[in-house]
């Protein structure tokens, strides 16, 4: 191979360089690498967040400088992404890891990864790149590079496996940790919440790219479900890395906003509105019913028109292999719509069950606990 590195003496710990360009990624490789911990001696650096530091992993580049949204957020970012390129294969020289990790965020790793193969470094990935809705070719190009694939979601591994590439399926990782903060009735103390009252959920993103687009039409839809359901209770889940001062504040009347509850509200909500990505499936998880929304902007509309081969973009839709989620998205999401959604919901106790019934299947098909663990068994063997 071009450029392959002369083997290093025997050491008495494992080297292994991780790349987690976003917060999911953070979250699930942490939980690697202290699951490698378990069966060993290992270091690690790369590209690390908040999780991953504080699991001990040294960073190379924090993984805050990576955060992109949709495909034009890339172009702004340019300068960044050839910098970490630059640094990260300037590892296999200095570093000189046994193996090369690389979690999700396929508009990088699916770039770098067949560098690191080109310099002899065996390269493992932990959850695949969604090739089978965006780029179906993709899977056979993997198998010229990818030593070991690791696939979180069942109907992944034969797709992987029957383009040549060397896949197991290992369980989804949410499924090791997922559990709210507080339970039900902390929660609803919290809130100031009465017995009985509904409570609805609005988890608008992770980015500021996100909550921009998404905030303002979930919250306009909250003050038109407070005028016809007295004693509801809306709550805005933040996560830490947005600030408060980006919602709408004309429309926060009556609505909680809090922190570091966002698995409580999942968890306890009445119902709940989830911006597109892992938080749904996390949501589905804890069988609450839910609306998947999202919204960018024209261009990368036009863009994802172009490349999406699914019917649905829900990660809970797409594992249950049909509707068990609606989705309002782009011009589909307006206040109007979105509240009438809920409002059937909320004036029929029966057709919340059934949503919840129908979540059931997500469950199901991810598995029981121990992804993180059965990864790490994949990659020790690997690097052994």
């Amino acid at each position: 191979m071009d450029g392959a590195l002369t083997p290093c003496a025997p050491r008495g710990e494992r080297r292994i360089l991780i790349v987690a360009g976003e917060p999911s990624g953070d979250l699930h490789a942490a939980r690697l690498v202290k699951a490698l911990r378990e069966r060993g001696a290992c270091r690690v650096r790369g590209v690390a967040g908040p999780r991953m530091r504080e699991a001990g992993v040294e960073a190379v580049v924090p993984q805050e400088d990576l955060a992109v949204i949709g495909f034009s957020g890339i172009l702004a970012k340019l300068p960044v992404l050839f910098d970490t390129r630059r640094r990260l294969l300037a590892e296999v020289a200095s570093f000189q890891p046994d193996a090369v990790v690389l979690v999700d965020y396929p508009g990088f790793n699916l770039r770098i990864g067949p560098e690191f193969h080109r310099r002899g470094v065996r390269t493992f990935c932990y959850v695949a790149p969604q090739v089978w809705a965006w780029h179906p070719e993709r899977a056979g190009e993997m198998a010229r590079w990818v030593d070991r694939l690791a696939v979180v979601f069942p109907f992944e591994e034969s797709i992987f496996r029957d383009a040549g590439v060397p896949t197991t399926f290992v369980g989804h990782p949410l499924l090791d940790e997922l559990e709210p903060e507080v339970d039900a009735a902390t929660l609803r103390a919290e809130l100031g919440a009465a017995e009985g009252a509904p409570v609805l959920g609005l988890l608008p993103g992770s980015r500021r790219g996100e909550l921009a687009m998404l905030a303002r039409p979930m919250l306009a839809a909250a003050q038109i479900l407070r005028a016809r359901h007295a004693g509801l209770v809306p709550v805005v889940a933040l996560a830490e890395s947005v600030s408060a001062a980006a919602l709408p504040a004309e429309l926060l009347t009556g609505i909680r906003v809090v922190r570091g509850r966002t698995r409580s509200v999942q968890a306890h909500a009445t119902c709940c509105a989830v911006a597109s990505g892992t938080a749904t499936l996390e949501t589905a998880l804890f069988g609450t019913p839910l609306a998947i929304v999202y919204r960018v902007g024209w261009l990368n509309h036009v863009i994802a028109q172009r490349v999406l081969t699914l019917t649905h973009i829900g990660l809970p839709n797409i594992v249950a292999g049909r509707e068990v989620a609606p989705e309002l998205l782009q011009e589909a999401l307006t206040p109007q719509a979105l509240a009438e959604t809920f409002d059937a919901w909320l004036r029929d106790p029966a057709e919340l069950a059934r949503r919840r019934a129908a979540l059931a299947v997500v469950r199901e098909r991810l598995g029981g606990p121990g992804a993180s663990a059965r990864t790490a068994q994949a990659l020790w063997e690997l690097v052994a």
